[in-house]
């Protein structure tokens, strides 16, 4: 597991914000994903309706602040109930391990982070397939050994996934042009904010043990 103590700064947020906690998280994530998904299966224009486009929300059209979370992660009837699974999965197990206040402030962060470069820089906002990756990377830094059935039938341990996800992940990075890279930096800050610790110091330590094996070798 790929944990650290929760730090300072999030303990007097949780003490303070307790209230913004909001449970049964996954519940409401996945009921956006089934209204998009079946708003863009009647008519596609809905996908540009959902959107997160910086000069139509300031224009009035408010709403996309919110509905760009609706945007379907997939549009194939028969893998969309997978995703929504999937999705429901890993954040219950989030949750479960880290209780709502936690788990709420992860997809915050995640989603104001995404927001504010959208409206400084006008990336238009037009999938959130990024976002739940990011909650599956939590779940499998939790969560490294449990095996998921991957479309309900190939075990498959969620480290592996992982590293796939982190391939994939870093193909985008090198072959998006700058835009495309700080947008992959934004949304998956939430990410980098909590595990992020937690990866250099257990850099740091291979590094002192690559060391002291070293020095004993000599």
């Amino acid at each position: 597991m790929l944990n650290s103590p929760d730090p300072k700064w999030l303990i007097f947020l949780e003490r303070r914000l307790r209230w913004l906690g909001i449970p049964n998280l996954a519940i409401i994530l996945i009921t956006f994903q089934a209204i998009g998904f079946f708003l863009v299966s009647v008519d596609p224009e809905w996908l540009s309706r959902l959107a997160l486009i910086p000069e139509l929300a300031l224009s009035g059209e408010y709403w996309r602040v919110i509905t760009f979370l609706a945007l379907p992660i997939s549009l194939h009837p028969v893998f969309v109930i997978f995703v929504l699974w999937f999705l429901y999965f890993i954040v219950n197990a989030i949750e479960g391990e880290w209780g709502d206040f936690k788990t709420t402030f992860y997809v915050l962060v995640s989603i104001l982070v995404t927001e504010v470069y959208s409206f400084a820089t006008g990336y238009p906002v037009t999938s959130v397939a990024a976002l739940e990756s990011s909650l599956f990377l939590a779940a499998a830094a939790l969560f490294p050994d449990y095996e998921v059935r991957l479309f309900f039938a190939i075990p498959v341990k969620m480290k592996w996934l992982a590293w796939v996800t982190l391939g994939f992940l870093a193909l985008q990075f090198v072959q998006g042009d700058w835009a495309d890279r700080f947008f992959l930096l934004a949304i998956y800050s939430n990410y980098l904010v909590f595990f992020g610790p937690a990866h250099v110091e257990r850099f740091r330590a291979m590094r002192r043990r690559a060391r002291f094996r070293k020095q004993l070798n000599r």
